[in-house]
């Protein structure tokens, strides 16, 4: 594994680490472990002072690409439940994006492979993929790098979906695709957010 990968992997377990060790469970004075909650970790922000330099910033930017498309997984696992979860990770556009596709998940309606549109909850495996190609950052409100641009290729190939009368979701023949996040630093509260996904309309 790369240092860069290392790096995006270390951000990303230490934010997970800090929601799992803030479990409200009561606790077990008997010491029995079969009684005592388990907390489950869940996805919350990557946060940090306003970035020293753009290689700071591009490294804070694609973990929380990675945390948001780790978080999509975890909501699909859960049959789109609780899409409010993406409010830690992401605003704007691509916040309302995430959230309608996990109410599509939840609700429906979603195509199934012969193109019936079908109603109900629907099962999700895997997730999307997401491969930097190149970063560079730019001013955001006063911010030096408070908005990182990521284009790369988003590999949609390993998510799948089966929708409620047990058949597969209709997937795009093109599952790779040339997409460019953009990802801002609030520096209120101090958190990274993907703000948008652009489809760049081209195949990788």
């Amino acid at each position: 594994m790369s240092t860069k990968r290392l790096a995006l992997a270390g951000i990303i377990a230490a934010a997970l680490t800090l929601t799992a060790c803030t479990g409200t469970g009561t606790p077990n004075p008997s010491g029995n472990a079969s009684e005592t909650p388990t907390p489950t970790p869940s996805a919350t922000s990557i946060t940090s002072e306003a970035p020293a330099d753009e290689d700071e910033a591009i490294s804070q930017a694609e973990a929380t690409i990675e945390l948001l498309l780790a978080t999509q997984a975890e909501i699909g696992a859960a049959g789109g439940a609780n899409p409010e979860r993406y409010e830690a990770v992401a605003t704007g556009k691509a916040l309302r994006e995430f959230q309608d596709d996990a109410t599509r998940i939840a609700e429906g309606p979603i195509l199934n492979e012969d193109g019936e549109s079908v109603e109900g909850q629907s099962t999700v495996e895997g997730s999307l993929i997401f491969e930097p190609a190149t970063a560079y950052g730019q001013e955001y409100e006063g911010i030096a790098h408070g908005l990182v641009i990521v284009p790369g290729c988003l590999d949609g190939s390993q998510r799948k979906i089966t929708t409620a009368d047990g058949k597969p979701a209709m997937q795009n023949p093109n599952p790779r695709n040339e997409v460019e996040f953009h990802v801002i630093y609030n520096a209120e509260s101090q958190t990274w957010l993907v703000n948008d996904r652009i489809s760049l309309g081209t195949t990788c």
